[in-house]
């Protein structure tokens, strides 16, 4: 008779069976994308729309979004106003005249998000999170790209500051904000697991024996 107890060792070096890939058994991934997006386009929309009103009231009726006067929100050290920009290009207007090239880029980040997400284990809740993230952020901006005549993204949250010194923030909206968490988290994640693996091959290198 074979002892149990001498094939513990044999079945302990057997490594675990790798974790099936696919897009299932990841709700943190799915559930809150949606949400997102819906709250970057109904935000737009809503805030777009009051503006309209308002510029109206002012005699700005005919005047296009992005030549309609700020709505203030509050002002001080902070200062918050409410606009109706478009934007062609990136943050800061950045690539303005390349539109049609950013598009497809963002149109491939998705596509990649997906391919990421296939291979992403169904424990690992937080990366399934921000990758949601990133993804709401890209379709809630491609969705300007592709309906609005000017390609052009909305953007109306902005802010400025005059402490400690006079700086001003880009105009963004909802989407913007879930790729700038979703891309901060991720490279946090990054740099965790580069500093636990550095960790681990230096706990590994002193381990080892010196032959």
């Amino acid at each position: 008779m074979v002892d149990p107890a001498a094939l513990a060792p044999a079945a302990a070096a057997q490594p675990a069976p790798a974790e099936p890939k696919g897009f299932g058994g990841k709700p943190w991934f799915w559930w809150p994308w949606p949400v997102l997006v819906v709250a970057d386009l109904w935000s737009k929309h809503a805030v777009f729309a009051f503006l309209g009103r308002v510029a109206a009231e002012q005699g700005y009726a005919s005047a296009p979004e992005h030549h309609r006067p700020p709505y203030l929100v509050f002002d001080g050290a902070l200062r918050f106003e409410l606009v109706t920009w478009g934007n062609t290009g990136t943050i800061w207007g950045i690539f303005k005249d390349g539109t049609g090239p950013l598009m497809v880029l963002r149109c491939a980040a998705v596509l990649g998000l997906l391919w990421f997400l296939r291979g992403t284990p169904r424990t690992w809740r937080l990366q399934q999170f921000v990758l949601g993230l990133i993804l709401a952020g890209a379709i809630g901006n491609l969705y300007d790209n592709f309906t609005r005549a000017d390609r052009s993204v909305r953007d109306f949250l902005y802010f400025t500051g005059s402490w400690p010194m006079q700086w001003t923030f880009p105009a963004f909206n909802v989407a913007d904000a879930c790729i700038t968490v979703g891309a901060s988290l991720m490279l946090g994640m990054l740099w965790r697991s580069d500093v636990q693996a550095k960790a681990a091959t230096r706990r590994t290198g002193k381990d080892e024996p010196v032959s």
